[in-house]
């Protein structure tokens, strides 16, 4: 009797020994199998893999997690493929869970300066996603572009005897400038172009036209509003007869400079430094403020007022003789 308890006492203890070094492990995958595996406490993932007849494939991901009371689970996430496109080759991936970035990592595939995906990088990618790399490149190209000139209109009333007439006073010339363009070509192909600088190397020249204009006046000159308007006071009006003259000389007889807005007079009547204001009596021809700056033979004599002076030879023939009035604006 004593021998049959010492028995059963040894086998309960072998079970449980036995079972102590067991364990259950419950084997998965993301597609729907199950096994449920009795082995070996000390038994590896791999070891579970291999009896469960069970096999992971590239990309897959393997979980294994032991718990207490021995059991464990070991659950396999299936891999799906993406295919991605660069360079003008397909790269098949595979992955379980990831971004768009994810897939060319695994893929080897990097990126450089402006080039981008399509999907974005940040994009999830699920089984069949399609993925293409577009590669970004830029290039500079200078050109030499001709910047054309403006016509620029000089108005006078110099020109009231016969309104159609023009004279060209300067002859226009077209500038030059470098346009440097930058083209970004997509893959190869040209998707658009920018302007990034423009260097203007030669300055064009405008062309300039002096042509009629009512009442414009000859002379540059301003009252004291700071307009070429007519004044709304002055001293005295003088009425007689004034004709154009033209010199090479840069000074009058009173050493002051000659050029439009300077006039001849008698400085016995209109005495130098003299500022004035002088338009024709029929209000047709104006040539503005005016200086008193140089005499001359003709107004010394009486014969006329005041001799108006002009830049060119042509304008002083065009003035002939006209009837004017003079304003002593001061």
């Amino acid at each position: 009797m004593l021998a049959f308890c010492v028995m059963v006492v040894c086998l309960v203890a072998t079970l449980g020994v036995t079972a102590a070094n067991l364990r259950l492990t419950y084997v998965t995958d993301s597609n729907g199998a199950r096994q449920v595996l009795v082995t070996d406490a000390a038994a590896s993932p791999a070891q579970v893999m291999h009896l469960s007849g069970i096999r992971s494939e590239e990309g897959d991901e393997v979980y294994y997690t032991a718990f207490s009371g021995n059991l464990a689970s070991l659950n396999i996430e299936r891999a799906f493929s993406v295919s991605i496109t660069a360079d003008g080759q397909e790269y098949p991936v595979k992955l379980v869970y990831g971004t768009v970035a994810d897939a060319l990592e695994r893929a080897g595939i990097t990126l450089e300066g402006d080039d981008y995906t399509e999907p974005a990088l940040d994009h999830i990618v699920t089984a069949g996603s399609k993925i293409v790399v577009h590669r970004v490149d830029y290039e500079e190209r200078v050109e030499t572009q001709a910047i054309p000139y403006d016509t620029q209109y000089v108005y006078t009333s110099l020109y009231f005897r016969n309104t159609g007439r023009t004279t060209t006073m300067q002859h226009g010339a077209a500038g030059q400038q470098t346009v440097t363009t930058r083209d970004r070509y997509v893959d190869g192909e040209l998707e658009n172009s920018t302007v990034v600088d423009t260097t203007t190397t030669v300055e064009p020249t405008d062309h300039v036209i002096k042509t009629y204009g009512a009442g414009a006046p000859v002379s540059p000159l301003t009252g004291a509003d700071g307009t070429t308007n007519a004044p709304t006071s002055y001293s005295k009006v003088l009425t007689g007869k004034a004709t154009g003259y033209y010199s090479r000389g840069g000074k009058g007889s009173s050493g002051l400079g000659l050029g439009y807005g300077t006039v001849a007079v008698d400085p016995d009547v209109i005495p130098y430094g003299t500022k004035l204001y002088i338009t024709s009596t029929d209000g047709k021809f104006v040539y503005g403020y005016a200086v008193a700056t140089d005499t001359g033979i003709a107004v010394q004599k009486g014969q006329i007022l005041v001799d108006l002076f002009y830049e060119t030879y042509a304008e002083s023939v065009i003035n002939g003789a006209i009837q004017v009035n003079v304003y002593v604006v001061d």
